[in-house]
C-alpha cells in the first residue's frame, strides 16, 4: 500500500518536470544522508508517461500557470529543469535540502528574493545565501517559515530550512568536504530506464502511526520507477536486519495488500494491488509494481477526475 502511495505521490511531483538526461550526481550529495530521491526529468519525458503529462501541461488551464511563472522567473521549467535531487542529513523536514538542476538566470533570481518579504542574506565563502519569510504555513506548526537559497553556478540553486544545511550543501557542490562518491551507499547506476531513484535508512517513525511498521522493521528501503517498452514499473525493495525479521515484513505486506484488493469503493486502489507482486529474497522483501502505461495513465485520469469530483 505505502508502494503505491509513494508511486503516486511521485508521479504528480513528476507531472511539472521536464529536461535534459542529469542522473544523480553523486559528488553533490553528502557522504551520509539519511535519504536521498533523485527525479531525472530527461528519463520521463520521452515515455507514454512523459508525454501524456506533457500534454496535460498544453491545456489552457495549464498554459496560463506555466506562461506566469516563466515570465516571472524566465525560466520555463518544461524545457530548462534538467534534474530534482532531495536529501535529508537528519530525520526532520528542517534537515532537507532541494537541489534543482536548471538553466537559471542568477540575476533574476536574486532580484526576486529580493522582493520577498523580510528578505535577509548572508556571506558564506565566496557565496551569498538568501532569506526570507514564506508566508505558506509549515504543516505542523501552521506558521510561516524562513527559507534559505543559494545559487551555485547558473545550474543548481540550494534551498532548504535551515542556513546550515544550505552551508553544508555549498561546500559540498564545491568539492569542500566528503560527498556520496566517496562512499557505497548508493545502490543504483545511471544506466537502465528508472527516472526516479531513491533510497533511505535510519528511519525513525512514530509508533502511532499502523501503517509506518513495515518501516519500523526495515534498516534501508530503496524505491525505483522507470517506463521501458510500454511497461511503467515500480520496485520498492525494504531491507532487514535478517531473515526472520523479512518473513514478518512479508507477512505485513501481504496483509496491507489483501486490504487493498477488497477496496470495491475503490477501484484504482483494488487495481494497482492486482498489480503488486511481493517476493522475500534472503533478507529482503521486494515489491514489485508493473503494469502497461497505458493502464498507468488511465488510473491517473480516474483518480484526478474523482478528485475534481470532490466539493472544495
Amino acid at each position: 500500500m505505502n508502494a503505491i502511495k509513494i508511486t503516486a505521490a511521485t508521479m504528480l511531483v513528476l507531472a511539472n518536470l521536464q529536461g535534459w538526461a542529469t542522473p544523480l550526481q553523486k559528488g553533490d550529495v553528502p557522504a551520509e544522508p539519511y535519504w536521498v530521491l533523485h527525479l531525472d526529468c530527461d528519463k520521463l519525458r520521452p515515455t507514454a508517461l512523459g508525454q501524456f503529462l506533457l500534454a496535460e501541461m498544453d491545456k489552457p488551464e495549464a498554459q496560463t500557470k506555466i506562461a506566469s511563472f516563466t515570465a516571472i522567473f524566465n525560466f520555463d521549467p518544461r524545457q530548462q529543469l534538467h534534474a530534482v535531487t532531495l536529501y535529508g542529513t537528519g530525520n526532520r523536514p528542517e534537515d532537507g535540502v532541494c537541489l534543482v538542476y536548471a538553466d537559471v538566470d542568477p540575476a533574476r533570481l536574486e532580484t526576486l528574493a529580493k522582493g520577498a518579504k523580510d528578505y535577509q542574506s548572508t556571506t558564506y565563502k565566496q557565496f551569498v545565501i538568501h532569506n526570507w519569510i514564506d508566508d505558506k504555513p509549515r504543516l505542523k506548526s501552521g506558521q510561516p517559515h524562513r527559507t534559505y537559497a543559494a545559487i551555485y553556478g547558473n545550474k543548481v540553486v540550494a534551498f532548504g530550512q535551515k542556513e546550515s544545511q544550505v552551508a553544508l550543501a555549498l561546500d559540498v557542490l564545491s568539492k569542500q568536504t566528503l560527498n556520496l562518491d566517496s562512499a557505497s551507499l548508493w545502490p543504483f547506476t545511471a544506466e537502465g530506464a528508472d527516472y526516479v531513484q531513491a533510497f533511505a535508512r535510519k528511519m525513525n517513525l512514530p509508533d502511532t502511526d499502523p501503517n509506518a511498521a513495515i518501516f519500523r522493521l526495515t534498516k534501508m528501503l530503496r524505491f525505483q520507477m522507470g517506463e521501458a517498452q510500454g511497461q511503467a514499473k515500480a520496485v520498492m525493495t525494504f531491507s532487514a536486519d535478517n531473515e526472520e525479521v523479512a518473513s514478518h515484513l512479508t507477512s505485513i505486506a501481504n496483509g496491507l495488500v489483501a486490504l487493498m484488493k477488497y477496496q470495491k469503493t475503490k477501484p484504482e486502489t483494488s487495481r494497482l494491488a492486482e498489480a503488486l507482486t511481493l517476493k522475500q529474497e534472503a533478507e529482503q522483501l521486494v515489491v514489485t509494481a508493473g503494469m502497461s502505461a497505458t493502464e498507468l495513465i488511465d488510473l491517473i485520469k480516474a483518480g484526478a477526475a474523482k478528485k475534481a469530483a470532490k466539493p472544495n
